[in-house]
């Protein structure tokens, strides 16, 4: 009978390890597409009825669906009070003001998570937006904000004061009122985190702004559909092995294999595994070079 090589062992078991992680990647945002309502919302500041979603401060965010009459005032899907935009995903979403005439006038969605974040694994955070066509601002800064139990409730509207551990780049501007817009990233959970917060952290001094394509007074206006944080796979980096040596290895390769996992985004031309050597030499080979 063949023999496997050890490496075939070790991806071999890698391969068995992997099934329970591969199955456990679920996504833990509940009612992630706002599909679901306790009652059909019957116009704005309603987006409790898509339960758990709710807001955390006195903002009044909204839910939108296909079953809302197009009258005034409508939170029809696709064709509603503040512009016409079809659902990512079935027949309804959110929407909220990130940014306001009102000075820091925030709103913000909020909701538990179906379980908490593990500590130190990395989750995906992903989320899409689609500016408002009468919108007259556009910003370019929106994020998830992580905590371990809600921020809320708050007797306020201002800006949330914390700050989010995925949020889309500063100076790209979320201006596409056409079609959906991906905001997403990967971050390393410190643990026990089960609600999640979406909409603007930055105060009107820190937010920038460009023109929208309307012209509402009210300022900028999103809506938000497809939400979802889900553990993120494995992906390779660098492996340090006890001789100083360096491969790029999945974790769990890597420590069967006897090294230790540098840390997600290490390479080995980073220098992730060795320190800078230090030069040795005699006081007399340095005295030379002053000669």
């Amino acid at each position: 009978m063949a023999t496997l090589h050890p490496r075939s062992l070790v991806l071999s078991a890698l391969f068995s390890l992997a099934l329970p992680a591969l199955a456990s990647a679920v996504n833990l945002i509940p009612n992630p597409s706002f599909e679901s309502y306790t009652v059909c919302p019957p116009g704005f500041g309603q987006i409790n009825v898509c339960a758990p979603w709710d807001t955390p401060n006195t903002g009044t965010s909204d839910a939108f669906n296909a079953c809302a009459p197009v009258s005034f005032p409508s939170v029809n899907v696709p064709n509603n009070q503040l512009g016409w935009q079809n659902a990512r995903t079935g027949v309804g979403y959110a929407g909220l003001i990130p940014y306001s005439a009102a000075p820091d006038y925030r709103e913000y969605i909020s909701a538990p998570l179906a379980s908490p974040l593990l500590p130190g694994q990395p989750y995906t955070l992903t989320f899409y937006v689609s500016l408002a066509d009468s919108a007259s601002l556009a910003l370019d800064r929106l994020g998830a904000y992580f905590s371990v139990g809600p921020v809320g409730p708050l007797n306020n509207y201002a800006a949330l004061p914390y700050t989010p551990q995925v949020e889309s780049p500063a100076n790209v501007y979320l201006t596409n009122a056409a079609q959906w817009t991906a905001i997403t990233g990967t971050f390393v959970a410190a643990g026990g985190e089960n609600w999640v917060t979406i909409g603007n952290f930055h105060d009107d001094a820190s937010t920038n702004l460009v023109a929208g394509p309307g012209a509402w007074p009210g300022g900028s206006y999103y809506y938000i559909d497809d939400t979802s944080v889900e553990l993120a796979l494995p992906t390779e980096q660098a492996c340090c092995g006890s001789d100083g040596s360096c491969s790029m290895q999945f974790p769990g390769e890597c420590t069967l294999l006897g090294g230790t996992p540098a840390g997600p985004g290490t390479t080995c031309t980073g220098g992730a595994c060795n320190p800078t050597p230090v030069k040795r030499g005699t006081w007399g080979s340095l005295k030379s070079l002053y000669r």
